[in-house]
């Protein structure tokens, strides 16, 4: 089926249906008569609206994608599920559509998570290619931002799914010199790349616009510049030996070619290009933007996804962190949205107070009791806190690292201060069982800024900050074997938070170190994945693979996921990344 867009006075785009959604990615208008109208600054307007909203009306009622619960069709928010609920730090407690599966890492290629994810991804880079088949020299820094986004969602892609259908403009095609290497025998379906030359293309079109980006940071604010294609090189090469690996055993990482060396000479650029806020906390505030008198997070942020309550809604952006966390009883968040359906996993506790033990596959396995024997040690850790048990300033103090943002209620002595409850029922007091995460606010640093509205947030989304190129630095070098380098890093972070300065690294330690970091942030499959700790039995979590204690290993050919069973059956140039699926 072809796909198409609506195109009206604000650059309303839609794509109509589920299926196949990459039958055919060109692009027609519903009326032949409105193409010549498309506004290219609106339609620019559209391809970044994509990376926090869904539709043409907010926070929902006219959406994108259709087919697809649109309060949960966001690319932040696909990705976010599909990355962290599989993994070692949260719980999504709801039994929607698709969720079970993905927690448990149980799903199919019919899983309308991995479908809606996928879907957007596509929906993106066509909108890219659409401006970039009429306007590629309308500007040619807005050109560079464009093919930055769709070499964005090409990245998603590329990590999440392996291989998967390729489609850029016919002049772009026409130079591609891979394009003989496409998969697929049928040319009026898009035909399949391979992961190995996906990742070479993405490297290439990031190294190809670096310099025609701008370098204003502040001006261009809510803009791509240079840096943000920088980290992102830095994010591929730190990644490049998980996107190069043999396909016969993609899954065994260091079957491909890393580029430690290049990863953390990106990463560095990045360094020296921006700087860290002062406060971690001030990242997930409401004023996290560039016009707070006191709010210093932008110094920091990358890439910013505006949302703003009065003129910005979605479901599936600030809002989904901000509500799901939240409920009466926990310190002001800012809005009055409470969803009351993301918990922690005792893991994230762990990572800020270690006695809380961090039990791998084959000590639970020696002693599945030894999952239940840390509440003791927890509690003598922080036995000194003053009641309120939970005040989430006390337990940071505790923690003696301002990046421990998390709250608990309960008794000492109360079964349920570390495990994660999975009780479905909507009540705050269920709420409460298990930690809280209290680190996305809307509340503001500048005591002259107040949200401007109650129940939409004004945090935006950080989608890409500099402590990335921190962590990526200290992790390319540890690899290279310079620890000292590897720790200067890693202790500019831990500086930062307050935390005791690190005098040994190793694999372990690089792992808590982007959990502390970026925990409920939207990354950590594609960390555990690189660090060879997301399938198998080398480190094990609460309710892995759907097991409470942690003693099931996730199968090895889930470190992707499938490819839509829709688009499989519709173009018959797709074929899964692995025969598993």
């Amino acid at each position: 089926m072809k796909k198409y867009i609506k195109i009206g006075v604000f650059a309303v785009l839609t794509v109509f249906g589920m299926t196949a959604c990459v039958h055919n990615l060109d692009v027609e208008s519903i009326d032949p008569n409105n193409v010549s109208a498309i506004n290219p600054d609106q339609l620019l307007g559209k391809i970044y609206a994509t990376l926090g909203t869904t539709g043409q009306q907010g926070p929902a009622g006219n959406g994108d994608i259709e087919g697809l619960d649109e309060g949960t069709s966001s690319l932040y928010r696909m990705t976010y599920e599909l990355n962290e609920f599989p993994s070692d730090q949260v719980y999504w407690i709801w039994p929607d559509v698709g969720v079970d599966d993905v927690r448990k890492a149980s799903w199919t290629a019919d899983n309308a998570l991995v479908r809606g994810a996928y879907c957007r991804y596509i929906f993106d880079i066509t909108l890219c290619n659409t401006y970039l088949d009429s306007y590629a020299d309308y500007d040619a820094t807005k050109t560079a931002e464009v093919r930055f986004i769709r070499a964005l969602n090409y990245w998603y892609l590329l990590d999440m799914f392996g291989s998967c259908p390729f489609n850029i403009t016919e002049a772009e095609m026409d130079a591609y010199k891979k394009a003989n290497e496409l998969m697929g025998d049928y040319d009026n379906y898009p035909k399949q790349i391979t992961r190995k030359n996906l990742y070479e293309w993405v490297v290439n079109e990031l190294l190809a616009i670096e310099n025609q980006l701008t370098v204003d940071r502040n001006a261009f604010y809510y803009r791509v510049d240079k840096v943000a294609a920088q980290m992102l090189l830095a994010r591929l090469y730190l990644n490049a030996q998980v996107y190069t690996a043999d396909p016969a055993q993609f899954y065994a990482v260091s079957t491909g070619t890393p580029e430690w060396a290049k990863a953390a000479e990106y990463a560095e650029k990045v360094i020296n290009a921006t700087q860290l806020a002062s406060q971690y906390k001030y990242l997930f505030m409401g004023d996290n933007d560039n016009r707070s008198k006191v709010n210093d997070a932008y110094k920091e942020i990358i890439l910013p996804v505006a949302q703003e309550g009065s003129h910005i809604q979605s479901y599936g952006a600030s809002l989904f962190l901000l509500a799901s966390f939240n409920t009466d009883g926990l310190p002001s968040w800012g809005i009055t949205q409470s969803w009351k359906c993301m918990r922690t996993r005792k893991q994230l506790v762990s990572l800020f107070f270690p006695l809380a033990k961090n039990w791998n596959i084959s000590t639970a396995l020696e002693n599945p009791t030894g999952w239940f024997t840390t509440n003791e040690a927890l509690m003598a850790e922080i036995a000194a806190c003053p009641n309120p048990l939970g005040d989430a300033t006390v337990l940071t103090a505790a923690a003696k690292d301002d990046r421990a943002l998390l709250c608990n209620y309960r008794e000492y002595n109360d079964s349920s201060l570390i495990i994660c409850n999975l009780n479905r029922e909507n009540a705050t007091d269920k709420f409460f069982a298990g930690w809280l995460c209290t680190k996305f606010t809307n509340n503001m640093a500048d005591p002259d800024r107040v949200p401007t509205r109650t129940d939409q947030p004004d945090m935006d989304l950080p989608l890409m900050r500099a402590a990335e190129a921190y962590l990526t630095y200290a992790e390319a070098q540890f690899r290279l074997g310079q620890n000292g380098l590897a720790l200067d890093k890693l202790n500019t972070l831990r500086a930062r938070a307050n935390a005791t300065a690190l005098t040994t690294v190793d694999e372990n330690t690089i792992r808590d170190e982007w959990g502390r970091e970026f925990f409920a942030e939207g990354r950590r499959r594609t960390d555990l994945v690189r660090l060879d700790m997301f399938a198998g039995k080398k480190y094990g979590w609460e309710w892995k693979a759907g097991n409470q204690f942690g003693q099931k290993a996730i199968e090895e050919h889930r470190v992707v996921f499938p490819l839509p069973l829709s688009d499989i059956t519709a173009n018959p140039n797709l074929r899964q990344y692995t025969d598993k699926y």
